[in-house]
């Protein structure tokens, strides 16, 4: 480049330094030691004591009850004994919903799932209720 800031047309660009790295050997795989009176092959690792804490139990609770109650209570329609726990599964739902919801609330994981959970109890336990206020009102006519 000239001091102007012009290029000259025949002379190529400057080259540019190109920054070397090491590049780091990947580490041996350590052999697995045979397990001695029920002791651990290789010890747990700090992460995968974390990514267990930070879950939302009750919330997950709460969904799985949830769809496990509508279900029980749609299938009961074709299979009898299935309509027979749908309730309980229901109310289920709804309990550990709001416990989940709450804790997501707090901690900020699940609360989604926990709302999620006790809507589908709150549904289930409206499916069961309705068809005994609609037989109720049609015997007073």
């Amino acid at each position: 480049m000239q001091p102007d800031g012009s290029m000259p047309e025949n002379q190529p660009p400057a080259a540019v330094p190109i920054q070397v790295n090491p590049v780091q050997q990947p580490m041996q795989a350590q052999p697995v030691q045979p397990m001695l009176f029920g002791t651990p092959q290789q010890p747990m690792m700090a992460q995968q004591i974390m990514i267990q804490q930070n879950g939302n139990g009750m919330a997950v609770t709460g969904l799985v009850m949830g769809i496990l109650g509508i279900t029980c209570y749609l299938l009961g329609w074709l299979i009898c004994f299935t309509w027979a726990v749908g309730w309980l599964f229901g109310t289920l739902a709804i309990i550990f919903g709001h416990l989940g919801q709450a804790e997501g609330n707090r901690s900020g994981t699940g609360a989604g799932q926990g709302i999620a959970g006790y809507i589908l109890g709150y549904l289930t336990i409206l499916g069961y209720v309705v068809p005994f206020i609609l037989l109720g009102s049609l015997a007073s006519l």
